[in-house]
């Protein structure tokens, strides 16, 4: 259960802070009137998939130095 709480808490994080960024940024793919504003979702979700497996990286380090 903490791995899908990981999950979706760190992809809703990341789509915020894209959404955020993206008007106050030059990169034109996060512009709002962009049509590739789309991907902001796949990186989200891929960037969640990372902080989870960092996260289990980390914590099985922990385990073994204990």
């Amino acid at each position: 259960m903490i791995d899908y709480v990981i999950r979706a808490a760190a992809g809703f994080v990341i789509l915020l802070i894209l959404l955020f960024l993206g008007p106050y940024t030059n990169i034109e793919w996060l512009q709002p009137s962009s049509p590739y504003r789309f991907l902001i979702v796949p990186i989200a979700l891929i960037g969640s998939w990372v902080c989870l497996y960092l996260y289990r990286k980390l914590k099985q380090k922990k385990s073994a130095s204990a």
